[in-house]
């Protein structure tokens, strides 16, 4: 049996009430977008700026400011890419895969007290779920997202 709208619309909020606090929890902390240029340097790197701004959906001049920060701190590298010497390749350091592994581990420390009275099965029960939404957001969000729009009067403060 399928949800009905009242149990889609109870989930769509539940998901953007937790969106937003983590949001709101790990702003506080850290610099996700600084984080996920780290992240990228290490799980996929070498890898163009460009690339980065856009696995983010981040600006390009904001990713040039988070990786001269990274590269002070001496986590990333960069040179030049010889494929076009005007795009730079971003390379995370050891002091910068090391510092990610420190972040995860703090990270998984805090969502482990977060949900210290939960059960296992709970805990896998949830992460299957949430794996299955991923998933079937990557397959098919843009697209709907795309016919809702064209379906609807566009909000004014999101569309033109």
């Amino acid at each position: 049996m399928q949800a009905n709208n009242d149990q889609i619309a109870a989930l769509a909020r539940t998901t953007a009430r937790f969106s937003e606090a983590m949001r709101v929890g790990t702003a506080k902390a850290f610099d996700p977008v600084r984080v996920g240029v780290l992240q990228l340097a290490v799980e996929h790197g070498p890898l163009r700026a460009g690339e980065v701004a856009e696995r983010l959906s981040a600006l390009p001049s904001s990713i040039t400011r988070h990786v001269k920060a990274l590269t002070d701190a001496g986590l990333v590298h960069t040179q030049a890419d010889p494929a076009d010497r005007r795009a730079v390749l971003l390379e995370a350091t050891d002091a910068g895969r090391a510092e990610l592994r420190q972040f995860l581990d703090v990270g998984a420390q805090v969502f482990g007290a977060v949900i210290a009275d939960w059960s296992a099965a709970d805990v896998v029960a949830l992460t299957g779920l949430l794996d299955r939404l991923i998933e079937s957001w990557a397959a098919h969000g843009a697209e709907q997202q795309h016919h809702a729009g064209r379906r609807s009067r566009p909000f004014g403060w999101s569309q033109e």
